[in-house]
């Protein structure tokens, strides 16, 4: 029962964080997510009133890939990972997403794995954001979650171009994996380099991440822990932050909530979080619920809802999507969020 659901969230959700297992050959996998949103910003001073406008990945991101591998011999396989992200009401300034404006924006890379593990070199994802997608409460949507404070406030990367990664075999439950981004003029960010370290338990019915990592040349840094418990129909998730920027010395953020498979077809999930800085004065707390229901094969329907407060700072991000409502509140604003939509995926 929870296979299905499970499976279209980690590989939308986690699409840059691994290499798909696939025949020796040619691959190709897409995710389509549009849909329309209305969000109501109420309280504060600032101006208040409400757009209802079409949203592309009100839940997931979209992007399609190509893949293509071969054995090289003695246990060791080789591959070309390509993947690019899009926006179903691109504009002349926002063509793509999740990735920046350019050509295979969320992977380029060359993989080679075998019985030592997987090497990664080239555009992928950010190792410390697949541990948040890993365990945030209700799988990194781009309404209702921890993405909003922890990738825009936060400013941690999701995707490292000219980065070089390893990760180890799974043993007994246990995969570490290191990730080293150098200076490079590839990307939108200049002299993005740093580092990032993760470990993942996966046994059983439980669940756990950790991972640290910095980005220098930008000033920020964090660390990242989560679990995840499985209680047949009901999986338990929660997730803590903390993350220094620029303008944050000590961003805490947690989230609690979960998912809960009704039946075959129709899964909720919930989830509460609270971001907090103390030297700023930053106060958000979220609240959001989502229902799916997968009512022809790999075509899911889902409605969720998100309410975000400022209670702090004097603008705090309220969403992670591209929108042409005002992404930010400020001091005293509330935003809700009703967001329907159509999850494709081609896998």
């Amino acid at each position: 029962m929870q296979s299905t659901f499970k499976k279209t969230l980690l590989i939308s959700l986690l699409a840059g964080a691994g290499i798909a297992a696939h025949a020796e050959g040619f691959g190709f996998y897409a995710l389509i997510d549009g849909g329309i949103a209305s969000t109501a910003i109420s309280g504060g001073k600032a101006k208040t009133g409400t757009t209802t406008e079409f949203i592309t990945g009100g839940f997931a991101p979209n992007f399609f890939g190509l893949t293509a591998e071969k054995s090289l011999g003695d246990g060791y396989t080789g591959g070309v990972k390509l993947e690019q992200g899009f926006l179903l009401n691109a504009t002349d300034s926002q063509s793509y997403a999740f990735g920046g404006n350019t050509i295979f924006n969320r992977q380029a890379n060359l993989y080679v794995k075998g019985s030592s593990g997987t090497l990664v070199v080239g555009t992928q994802s950010n190792f410390a954001f697949d541990s948040v997608l890993f365990a945030d409460p209700r799988s990194g949507s781009n309404y209702g979650s921890s993405l909003a404070t922890v990738d825009i406030d936060g400013a941690l990367g999701t995707i490292e171009k000219g980065a070089i990664s390893y990760k180890s075999p799974s043993m007994n439950g246990f995969t570490l994996g290191a990730e080293f981004t150098s200076k490079n003029n590839t990307s939108t960010v200049a002299t993005r380099d740093g580092n990032a370290v993760s470990l993942t338990y996966s046994q059983a019915a439980l669940g756990a991440t950790l991972a640290s990592y910095q980005a220098q040349a930008v000033g920020t840094s964090g660390t990242v822990g989560g679990l995840t418990y499985n209680l047949g129909a009901l999986t338990l998730k929660g997730i803590a932050l903390n993350q220094k920027t620029p303008t944050y010395n000590s961003l805490n953020t947690t989230g609690v909530g979960g998912n809960y498979v009704y039946t075959p077809t129709t899964t909720f999930d919930f989830g509460a979080y609270t971001s907090k800085d103390s030297k700023s004065g930053y106060n958000t707390n979220t609240y959001a619920a989502g229902v799916y229901y997968k009512f022809l094969k790999d075509l899911t329907v889902y409605g969720q809802y998100a309410n975000v407060k400022n209670s702090g700072t004097p603008s705090a991000a309220s969403n992670f999507t591209w929108s042409s409502n005002a992404n930010f509140i400020a001091t005293g604003q509330t935003a809700s969020s009703v967001n329907v939509g159509l999850l494709f995926g081609f896998f």
